[in-house]
């Protein structure tokens, strides 16, 4: 996305990481769904979907079978429900109904409206800092909004051609009761699902059973939303002292950045204030929890009624180990290479005190937020099972 003779677009990349941190790459896959199309001064919203529609290229990707695949996908969630439920031992308060089967455009359409409320925060930041003649104008260097909404286009229109499934987990939505969505997003499946070779239904059902575990861990335990959304809310107040204090910020920041290149410190770490790290490091904690235990469910209950869940899991391997130069440079641009990272680190967590306490003892991570593990703890799980033990 950043070219050598165009420092400006780096620069607005990294203005996203700041801003956003763990957030921005998690809100890829928790959307919420309000219509909304009133261009923001800070970006340019309608420039935003049009380049997203245009890289989508949504057009070639319809749903011929939209009918069939939602009652397939509707039914695939009603048989995770009570399999992933015996599996935890823990119950949904009431069963999932939000299941939307999407087309590319109908995504994007979903996920605009997400990524306004995830940006309402640095736009109100923007505003209070003068707007186009504030601080946070002189670090975007004169980008204007009209680049702004072309690059975060540009980059739901590229995720747009990629994402499976998605749990829309409705984070900072105003209402606090809204329940989570499901939203399958059928071409790219598949797409993925013939190129791969695997039988059409258990491919679907592997996602199901991954999306819907995500629905428990939500939804049977409401206070990790909440606690989600106020890591992310002292984020952005965070954000909010240091452009008061731009000057030395951007000082600060340049240091760090340079700082990074030598180390092999990812550039959204490198950014971060001491204090901003801490709540990325819990953030980090939390998702590679959520996405790896999404995983392991997704594993354990596949493993036991697909009958070529082997075979999905090898051709799957492949193809995340076959990604292109593009891809890799553009996973590690966004930050969305941590995300990667969070699955894997999450993963072999949950495994492993699976394989040593069992699945009761793993599901305590969700009891509350004193239950959940740090990074250095998910790096090794031993040192979380001495400390849950001794809690009693």
């Amino acid at each position: 996305m950043a070219k050598e003779h165009d420092l400006r677009r780096f620069g607005t990349i990294l203005l996203l990481g700041v801003a956003a941190g763990a957030a921005a790459r998690y809100y890829i896959e928790t959307r919420v769904r309000e219509a909304s199309t009133t261009p923001t001064q800070m970006i340019d919203w309608e420039q935003a979907r049009s380049i997203a529609l245009r890289v989508s290229q949504w057009e070639q990707a319809p749903i011929p079978d939209r009918d069939f695949r939602r009652e397939q996908y509707i039914r695939l969630v009603k048989q995770s429900e009570p399999l992933i439920a015996a599996y935890l031992g823990v119950e949904l308060p009431a069963p999932v109904n939000r299941v939307y089967v999407f087309d590319r455009r109908e995504w994007l359409e979903a996920n605009f409206v997400s990524f306004k409320h995830l940006f309402r925060p640095i736009e109100e930041i923007y505003a209070r800092n003068g707007g186009a003649q504030g601080g946070l104008a002189l670090l975007l260097g004169g980008v204007n909004s009209k680049l702004l909404g072309t690059q975060i286009g540009g980059l739901l229109g590229y995720l747009a051609r990629r994402v499976l499934g998605q749990y829309d987990l409705s984070l900072l939505s105003p209402d606090p009761d809204t329940r989570g969505s499901l939203y399958y997003v059928e071409p790219n499946i598949s797409q993925v699902q013939s190129g791969l070779g695997v039988n059409d239904e258990e491919y679907r059902l592997w996602i199901a059973l991954h999306e819907t575990t995500h629905a428990f861990e939500f939804e049977a335990y409401p206070w990790v939303r909440d606690y989600f959304n106020g890591l992310l809310q002292q984020y952005f107040d965070l954000l909010s002292t240091q452009l008061e204090s731009l000057g030395s910020s951007l000082i600060s920041l340049a240091n760090r950045v340079a700082q990074s290149l030598n180390t092999g410190t990812h550039w959204i770490e490198a950014v971060l204030t001491p204090e901003q790290r801490v709540i990325f490091e819990q953030l980090q904690a939390l998702m590679s929890i959520v996405e790896g235990y999404g995983n392991h469910v997704m594993n354990a209950v596949g493993r036991q009624m697909l009958p070529n869940f082997d075979q999905i899991e090898q051709r799957m391997a492949q193809r995340q180990q076959n990604r292109t130069l593009f891809e890799q440079l553009f996973n590690r641009i966004t930050g969305l290479d941590l995300k990667m990272a969070q699955y894997q680190q999450g993963e072999a967590f949950v495994n492993a005190v699976v394989e040593a306490r069992g699945i009761a003892f793993a599901t305590r991570v969700w009891e509350g937020v004193k239950f959940l593990p740090t990074m250095e703890e998910i790096r090794e799980p031993q040192r979380w099972i001495q400390r849950v033990e001794g809690m009693g």
